[in-house]
């Protein structure tokens, strides 16, 4: 059996020492670029690939972070990830990525593994019933920090976009179009950001200044019957003349929808998602959109969790308290966005 390269293989062949390989490893930007390009020409050649796992039980400390999510399908999601993923890499870690699919027993049992692969903390996203999870990470005294959806638990930290204040806003912005019905697709409606995001919604047709309806329209799963009850809210008498689509998901089953039934907006109705999905600005027209703040999401999340390691590492006494940072949305009216038709004829 061919020996696998070691460490010590890759500095002598690179030329410098096993301490600056593990810098290049471990915390590249402190290695200048000449001996960061020698020591990653020599790993590519060598084919060395470390034991994170025997690092960690060496040194009682890793490199690796967890991160939990329900799923990469949403434009949000995958644009958090992306984010995440840079900063590990600028900052010499790695990150391990798991899926919940929304299921809190599957969101368990993928948490524990991590856990028993020794990562050094995790970020996640919330599942609609975290309760075991937050018990178990509770008890491994892992640094842990919430993202997206904020939960009445005390015990993490929260870093959130403001969903009150993105979907006032967005309603405000409707409502100035001469919008007096707006329909708010919601898939998932016991979820914390989902009942913020109703919560809201509810409030800013009752705060507007003429008589606006609000009405919440439950996607469910399956996407067919979905669209079949859209469409008939669509064409009820009073029917609302804006909708708003919960996530870059959900926007794609409303456009289906439309086109299935020869509605086009903003002529019939206006639209704009929750979310920024890629192809947003080159739809004709432009899709209006409610954009997370991934990056600055994506960056107070990894300060926070820095923090927590270094709190980790001093008396309980000495621990900052948790926190709940909000972060603001930037709302976008595009070309999907106009004056209702009875509106814009009179």
């Amino acid at each position: 059996m061919t020996r696998k390269p070691t460490m010590h293989d890759v500095a002598r062949r690179a030329g410098v020492s096993t301490g600056t390989v593990s810098n290049v490893l471990n915390d590249p930007h402190v290695v200048s670029a000449d001996k960061r390009e020698r020591v990653l020409a020599a790993i590519a050649h060598l084919g060395y690939l470390r034991n994170s796992l025997a690092q960690s039980l060496k040194s009682e400390s890793s490199r690796v972070i967890g991160l939990c999510v329900p799923h990469a399908a949403s434009a949000y999601f995958t644009s958090l990830i992306d984010a995440l993923e840079d900063i590990a890499y600028t900052r010499g870690f790695e990150m391990v990525q798991i899926l919940s699919r929304h299921d809190p027993d599957m969101e368990y049992r993928r948490v524990e593994t991590l856990l028993a692969h020794r990562i050094a903390g995790l970020i996640m996203v919330p599942s609609q019933s975290p309760h075991r999870t937050f018990d178990l990470l509770d008890r491994a005294r892992i640094p842990a920090i919430m993202v997206d959806r904020f939960w009445p638990d005390e015990r993490f930290d929260y870093v959130t976009m403001n969903n009150s204040e993105a979907m006032t806003a967005t309603v405000a912005g409707l409502v100035a179009h001469g919008h007096r019905h707006i329909l708010y697709t919601a898939r998932y409606p016991d979820l914390v950001t989902t009942q913020q995001r109703i919560t809201a919604f509810e409030a800013a047709g009752r705060a507007a200044p003429e008589p606006t309806r609000t009405t919440v329209l439950v996607s469910g799963e399956d996407e067919i019957a979905f669209g079949h009850r859209l469409i008939a809210a669509l064409r009820a008498p009073d029917a609302p003349t804006a909708v708003i689509a919960s996530n870059s998901v959900i926007t794609l089953w409303v456009l289906r929808a439309f086109k299935a039934a020869g509605i086009t907006y903003p002529d019939d109705v206006s639209l704009v998602a929750f979310d920024e999905p890629v192809w947003a600005d080159v739809m004709t027209p432009p899709l209006s959109i409610i954009r997370h703040p991934s990056i600055a999401i994506a960056e107070a999340t990894w300060e926070l969790l820095m923090e927590r390691l270094g709190d980790s590492r001093k008396p309980p006494a000495e621990a900052k308290p948790r926190r709940h940072v909000q972060l603001p949305a930037t709302l976008e009216l595009r070309g999907s966005v106009g004056a209702p038709r009875i509106q814009a004829q009179s």
